[in-house]
């Protein structure tokens, strides 16, 4: 019995979460003056509003800028993150343990506190209005904490064996460690994906010409032009966030699988 009421209380809880979603994708099937229109029927529904979105060569841009650094941003991470995380968890060097430590408490920041020193930093090697300032930023602790904590579940006698083959630390990097962390690995994608994929503030500063922009920084721009076209406004936020829903639906199972393995907490 308690079971079952908990599922319901689940299932309505969802309910209301899926509410504001249903709403943005129906709205943005009509051509609509008002921000009001909660009617359901489906006499007036039209794609009239994304034929305009797609004509718009500034959506566009937006969209495979968004693209574009948001897959570089999941490289990046995963590349340096499981390397930083693999030194941490399985290498010995002095000061390891004090300089994780410091390196866990930059989570405790926050990101607004570093935009100043961040943006003198990109405009001091110009880099400002470029893909280098939107993509270098996206790398953080939380990567190498997830990399560390499932690279510390690797057994050593796998490692310990390929050092008697002749394996060198970066071919059992790649060889032995990488494919037991692949969980790990697409749980870390996903957050750096949708995080990057999301961001808005940042790239609002670093940027100034418009072929430059993200789809989150253009929409808004594009929701002060077409304020007027209300189903014009929820076709740009239906874009917007189906591309991140789609990746973490792909990846879902092994998402899961890479939460459970990093210790991470829901």
């Amino acid at each position: 019995m308690k079971k079952q009421l908990g599922r319901l209380v689940l299932i309505l809880i969802a309910s209301f979460m899926i509410i504001p979603f249903l709403y943005m994708f129906m709205t943005s099937l009509r051509v609509t003056y008002t921000a009001y229109n909660f009617k359901f029927a489906l006499d007036d529904l039209t794609l009239k509003n994304y034929r305009e979105i797609f004509y718009n060569t500034s959506f566009i841009i937006y969209f495979l800028n968004s693209l574009f650094i948001s897959l570089s941003g999941v490289l990046l991470t995963v590349v340096f993150s499981s390397m930083a995380g693999y030194a941490f968890a399985k290498l010995e060097f002095r000061g390891r343990e004090k300089i994780f430590f410091f390196m866990l408490m930059t989570l405790i920041i926050p990101s607004q506190v570093t935009l100043l020193p961040l943006y003198v930093i990109m405009r001091q090697l110009g880099w400002l209005n470029t893909y280098m300032a939107l993509i270098l930023p996206l790398p953080t602790a939380v990567g190498v904490f997830i990399m560390r904590q499932s690279i510390l579940k690797v057994p050593r006698d796998l490692m310990d064996a390929a050092r008697i083959d002749g394996c060198s630390e970066f071919r059992i990097f790649i060889e032995v460690v990488l494919p037991l962390i692949k969980p790990a690995i697409i749980a870390l994608s996903i957050f750096t994906f949708i995080g990057a994929w999301n961001e808005f503030l940042w790239p609002l500063i670093a940027t100034t010409s418009n072929s430059m922009r993200t789809l989150t920084v253009g929409m808004a721009s594009m929701n002060a032009q077409y304020s007027v076209n209300y189903g014009l406004v929820m076709a740009g936020a239906t874009m917007t966030f189906l591309p991140s829903f789609i990746f973490y639906i792909l990846l879902q199972k092994q998402f899961e699988e890479g939460v459970a393995l990093s210790g991470l907490k829901g």
